[in-house]
């Protein structure tokens, strides 16, 4: 959402676990669950409990739809807007009778529906498919992530990018979602929403490129996460610059290293290799 700081390991505490109930972080969580619950539970009444409306019709005698008499379709042939029209109003089973010429068609089966009930039953649809599509995304957004939560099992993290791939791409669909709903209901605002658009698209591909030059190197990228996570930042620069032969820059970076974090075996064994080097 606020890409500002990234960092290619977010181990040792990097990010500060919560501990207290007092934390004010406590209070994101608790919106965004209760954003969560009012999603899903708005999108499955919609789709489950919600009734399909019936097409009413309108009238339901063959010698009053125009569609139904060849010789009065014809006559209006010329007014295509109206041909339009009542070809929007018609069942398929009607229009299948017609298209055939079949001899044999009861009045029953043709159903020509009013405007405002077309125009009613075309908005439920499209209420369903929205629905359909939120709860997609929520599936996306919270299934793939619940075995890394600690929940089911420890996992032995808090966070990581790698587990936040398929999450990521529920949060798009929603995004989608709700530009498209604002989209829709606040047409007096769409050059507001262009405007904004744009801003974001420009401030993510800036962040994008400078984040591209961390990664141009396994040293630059090291050193970008210096300030985010030191600890891991120094040890991993230390064994890059020890495999370049660079003993003495290596030595300060383990070293550094031990200071912020001092049980890390593996940083320890390094630094008597590079110290051995040096002898």
């Amino acid at each position: 959402m606020f890409p500002n700081t990234l960092s290619f390991d977010w181990g040792m505490d990097a990010v500060p676990r919560i501990t207290s109930l007092r934390d004010s972080r406590n209070l994101v969580s608790c919106l965004f669950y209760v954003f969560l619950v009012f999603i899903v539970k708005d999108a499955v009444r919609s789709v489950i409990l919600t009734r399909k409306p019936v097409l009413r019709p309108a009238y339901n005698a063959r010698d009053s739809c125009v569609v139904c008499q060849p010789s009065t379709y014809n006559h209006h042939h010329h007014h295509h807007h109206h041909q339009h029209h009542d070809l929007q109003q018609h069942t398929a089973s009607c229009r299948t009778s017609n298209n055939n010429n079949t001899t044999q068609f009861h009045s029953s089966s043709c159903v020509c529906t009013s405007k405002d009930t077309l125009h009613h039953y075309h908005r439920h649809l499209r209420t369903v498919r929205n629905d359909q599509a939120a709860i997609l995304s929520l599936a996306f957004l919270v299934l793939p992530f619940i075995p890394a939560t600690n929940l089911l099992y420890y996992v032995g993290f808090v966070m990581a990018e790698r587990v936040l791939y398929m999450p990521s791409v529920g949060l798009c669909l929603l995004l989608g979602l709700s530009s498209a709903a604002l989209w829709n209901s606040y047409r007096r605002y769409r050059l507001v929403f262009v405007c904004a658009f744009v801003t974001v698209l420009v401030a993510f591909s800036a962040r994008t490129v400078l984040r591209n030059l961390d990664w141009k190197s396994e040293e630059a990228l090291y050193r970008s996460a210096i300030p985010i996570n030191p600890p891991k930042a120094y040890g991993n620069l230390g064994s890059i610059l020890s495999s370049q032969g660079r003993a003495d820059e290596a030595e300060r970076a383990f070293r550094m290293a031990l200071d912020f974090r001092p049980n890390m075996a593996d940083v320890h064994y390094n630094l008597s290799i590079d110290l051995n080097r040096l002898l």
